[in-house]
């Protein structure tokens, strides 16, 4: 588990060029890929976001129910808003200022058969 490693990660996805017209956005997976506890997990995205707070200012944090509901109605939700609602309920979301971009921190914990991760976006699209 290496803190520095994966900020260095957020700051690459942040100055990056998106992969194409269409797909503009970036996701790392931060941390190991097995947590020795679960709670490490979430204390490891406490931490990358606690450092992200000192660089950006507070995090919008919202909730992703809201638009698990919008998806249900038929509304179309862009990524990577919709992948992250079908992983996570929590989201924490800063803009870099250097970038503009909009940078999510999440702990992936909604599927019951898997271990929780944590993953990292990095968007030009707002939240929706």
């Amino acid at each position: 588990m290496d803190i520095a490693k994966d900020l260095a990660l957020i700051d690459l996805l942040c100055a990056q060029e998106f992969p194409s017209e269409h797909e503009r956005y970036h996701t790392a997976w931060l941390g190991p890929g097995d947590w020795p506890d679960v709670g490490d997990c979430y204390a490891y995205e406490a931490a990358i976001a606690e450092r992200l707070t000192q660089r950006w200012g507070e995090a919008f944090r919202w909730g992703t129910v809201t638009l698990e509901e919008r998806m249900a109605r038929g509304e179309a939700i862009p990524e990577p808003w919709m992948a992250l609602t079908a992983l996570t309920i929590d989201v924490r979301t800063w803009v870099a200022p250097e970038s503009g971009r909009h940078v999510t921190v999440a702990v992936a914990d909604r599927e019951d058969e898997s271990r929780p991760r944590i993953r990292a976006d990095v968007t030009e699209t707002a939240p929706p």
